[in-house]
């Protein structure tokens, strides 16, 4: 996936009666800002959280603003909210090699200069998961690292989910990229 496959033709172009403006026009601006982030991207960059129905590209965008920040000589960790917090106990609860493999996962988790983390709310929710969520999220903004978050749940949905700490930090320091649009992946299938 690159910025330059991003069919934004995909979105419909008609405006929405509540707010004026097509997904298509949104997305465009969306698009931009993903674009712009990933080719300045620096230690002063925002820390972004993606979020928007099921198929309208967060997935998509993310993984090409991996591919311009890798590319630009910086380190960069992408992975499935699920695998993130698989890793994290597997570093806690396992006592041999792969124990051992996870934490190394784990520190290049933490200290990486942008870490993505797709789809959260997929993972299955545990006082431990809400525990490493918050050590990660907490420990990368105290050091000045970078992380991108996706998701398709609300805010009030990821309230209901996280702890007030969580949501706190997720409100207040990252920049919110909303997504709009029906679910691209269905149009493309009926494109074929």
């Amino acid at each position: 996936e690159t910025f330059d496959s991003f069919d934004l033709d995909l979105y419909d172009d008609k405006p929405d009666p509540d707010t004026g403006i097509s997904p298509r026009n949104y997305m465009e601006t969306v698009f931009e800002y993903c674009l712009q982030y990933a080719r300045r991207f620096s230690a002063d960059s925002a820390n972004l959280f993606m979020w928007g129905g099921t198929g309208l590209g967060k997935t998509f965008l993310s993984t090409c603003i991996a591919k311009v920040v890798a590319e630009r000589g910086f380190s960069v960790v992408y992975d499935t909210a699920a695998s993130v917090f698989s890793k994290y106990e597997e570093e806690k609860f396992s006592k041999n090699q792969e124990g051992a493999q996870a934490a190394s996962q784990v520190h290049r988790m933490e200290n990486c200069d942008l870490l993505i983390v797709d789809d959260l709310g997929t993972e299955f929710s545990t006082a431990f998961v809400t525990s490493a969520l918050y050590t990660l999220i907490n420990n990368r903004l105290t050091s000045g690292r970078k992380t991108i978050f996706s998701s398709n749940l609300t805010m009030k949905e990821l309230s209901s989910r996280y702890s007030a700490p969580i949501m706190s930090r997720l409100q207040g320091e990252y920049y919110v990229l909303r997504f709009y649009g029906s679910d691209i992946r269905l149009k493309k299938k009926g494109k074929r």
